[in-house]
């Protein structure tokens, strides 16, 4: 009888005991694999967060130190820095924008009102063409846009285009919900969804 006893011992495991336990696992693995990626993403928010107060910080001592807000991010010494997702910052400088006209921005064509095409008379501009790069830049910028497509900064934009690596103007667009933004003039940093 001992030696029957011992041949169950080195049976092992069936297969149905083996089924059983590959279930098992791939059911803890399905359940704890998304909690982690959700961990991740979090965790490439809270850094993104913080990447863009760090170069927001570096941008205000730009501005400090010159009285001009920096054309470029590398021109602030933070050029080199790229998002969580392994894409880089975007910048825009919104001080350095102007309005049409002849420098000041009062929408009359740069008339004095004897003479200058509209006398004076207001004239209605559209968002997109109320802004033009200053300083001869060769990329043309517009500001982000809240719903009301408003821009929401008056200084400068700098945003993470997030996970998926593509933005557009209004946060309200499908492509802009999971940009990293700074908004508010810096009173608000975080997802573009939550603004």
């Amino acid at each position: 009888m001992a030696y029957v006893s011992l041949d169950r011992r080195q049976q092992g495991f069936t297969i149905i005991e083996l089924a059983i336990v590959t279930v098992i696992v791939g059911l803890l693995a399905g359940l704890a694999v998304p909690t982690y990626l959700g961990y991740l993403d979090k965790a490439r928010i809270t850094r993104c967060i913080a990447e863009i107060r760090y170069i927001s910080r570096a941008i205000d001592s730009y501005k400090t130190a010159y009285d001009i807000y920096p054309n470029t991010l590398a021109d602030a010494g933070a050029g080199d820095i790229v998002d969580p997702w392994g894409n880089p910052y975007e910048y825009l400088n919104i001080a350095a924008l102007t309005l049409p006209g002849n420098g000041g921005g009062n929408g009359n064509g740069g008339g004095n009102g004897n003479g200058g095409g509209n006398s004076g008379a207001w004239q209605w501009i559209l968002p997109n063409e109320a802004y033009a790069a200053a300083g001869g830049n060769a990329s043309r910028g517009t500001p982000r846009k809240d719903r009301f497509l408003h821009p929401i900064n008056s200084d400068y934009d700098l945003y993470s285009m997030g996970k998926d690596g593509e933005s557009v103007e209004p946060l309200t667009a499908r492509k802009s919900h999971d940009d990293i933004i700074r908004a508010n003039d810096g009173s608000f940093v975080g997802l573009a969804a939550e603004f």
